[in-house]
Parts: structure tokens; sequence; C-alpha cells
């Protein structure tokens, strides 16, 4: 009997005790819940970049300057590229006084050099007006000397030119630039011309002279050129018995020009 009540007060014990051990139970796990909520609201301190960044010693950069260009020409993308610039030299509205040197090429029998002065005036970039004054001086070739005196054959019937004065019209198509020994760009214009005049002869004799002429001019400055061109002289003239023929002077001249005024424009 004893035992039985023992073991029933015990079961009664526990019976009693269970509702709190699974309320401290629920508590606890409360307070967990509690302190986790604090913990997410709570600011988190964020490291420092001293402690988060290892420390390093900064280098000088590296030098990669370009100092060779001579491949770039060959690269696809610059051969597309087309560059479309104003005239280094400038003619519209301006004067152009020039001076050179000049002979004849195409004469056998006689040697033929003088100076040519040219005064231009350019309407436009492509058109414009030039005086010409050819001064000459001849002197007999050899051969001419010899067929007269060991062959006999007398020479004074040939004509050739003692001055030339006549108007052109000048074209000027073409404008480019060439290289100087690959040290410098020259612009230079490419011109046509064509005029009229007349020739003086040894004999005074005054002879209607078509006058055609091609050659360039290289641009040293806005005001200041070089310029060449062969130009080819027509005309009939008589000789000292009386007849007349029809002659050809092909000039070969070189010299200097001047433009002005000071291209302001360009």
């Amino acid at each position: 009997m004893l035992s039985r009540k023992l073991t029933s007060l015990v079961i009664v014990s526990l019976a009693l005790m269970a509702p709190g051990l699974g309320y401290a139970q629920s508590e606890g796990d409360e307070l967990d819940v509690i302190e986790l909520e604090l913990e997410k609201e709570a600011p988190r301190q964020q490291p420092s970049i001293s402690d988060s960044t290892p420390s390093y010693q900064e280098t000088a950069p590296k030098d990669n300057t370009l100092t060779d260009f001579s491949g770039l020409g060959t690269l696809a993308p610059f051969q597309e590229i087309s560059i479309i610039q104003k005239r280094f030299l400038p003619k519209t509205g301006r004067f152009q006084l020039f001076g050179g040197l000049t002979t004849v090429t195409n004469d056998p029998f006689f040697l033929t050099f003088g100076g040519v002065a040219k005064a231009s005036y350019f309407m436009s970039e492509s058109w414009g007006l030039e005086l010409n004054y050819f001064g000459l001086t001849t002197s007999s070739r050899q051969a001419t000397d010899e067929l007269k005196e060991i062959q006999g054959v007398s020479t004074e019937n040939l004509v050739y030119p003692k001055s030339f004065i006549g108007v052109d019209l000048m074209y000027i198509p073409v404008y480019g630039k060439m290289t100087w020994f690959n040290e410098t760009i020259v612009p230079f214009d490419l011109y046509l011309s064509a005029g009229y005049g007349n020739t003086e002869t040894q004999s005074g004799e005054s002879a209607g002279t078509v006058h055609l002429a091609a050659g360039q001019i290289f641009a040293l400055s806005k005001a200041y050129a070089v310029r060449w061109d062969f130009s080819w002289n027509f005309f009939n003239a008589k000789g000292i018995d009386g007849s007349t023929n029809s002659f050809n002077n092909l000039f070969l001249t070189v010299g200097m020009s001047w433009f002005f005024p000071e291209a302001s424009y360009r």
C-alpha cells in the first residue's frame, strides 16, 4: 500500500511540474527571438579602410609614349581617309609678278637665251589673265657655221626670234602636293594657258603668234613661289629672200613669282 501511495505521489508531482517545464521552455524561446531581432536592428560597425585594404607603395606609371608612327599609313582605316584642305597659295583676287630665264629648246641652228617677265591677275583659283614678255638674244650653233663655211650652205634665210609679247588666258585645273626628298611637302598648281601676241624676228618683222603653255607653280609661302613652264610659239615670217614660212619655238622657262596683296582671307 505504501509503495502504491509513493508511486501515485511521484506521478502527481511530475504531472504538476510538466506545465512549468513547458512554460519555461517557451519563455526561453521568446527571449532568443527577441535577442535575434535586437541584433538585426543594431547598426553594424563598418570595417575601416586601413583594416581591410592592404598597404602598398605606389609605383610611377610606365611611359607608353609612341615615337615611331611609320607604320600608321599602312593601316586600313587610314587608307580610307580623305583630307580636304584649303589651297596653301590662294590666288583669287591677287596679282602675280614673275621673272625668270628662258631658252629655245628645239632650234638646231641657233642658241637662243633671254629673260622673261610676266604679270598676272586671277579672277578665281582656276582662271586668270597673264601678260608675257620675252627678251631674247641669239647666236649661231657650231653646226650652222660649218654649213656656211665648209658646205657653202647659206643660213641667212633662217628666222629666229628677238622678242615676244602677248596675252594669255590661264586655266589651273590641278592642285596637288609633292615631297621634297622626304623632308617637306610642297603644294603646287598645274596650269595651262593659251593666247596671242607678236614675235619680232631678227629682220625686224612683227609676226602674229599663237602662244600655248603648260607649267607648274610650287608654293614656298603664301606670297612666293618657284615657277617653270614650257611655252610654244607658232608664227609665219619672211626670210631674207622674201619667202614666207612657218616657224615654231619651244621655250623652257624657270623663275620666281611674287603674289600680292597679302592673302588675309586664308
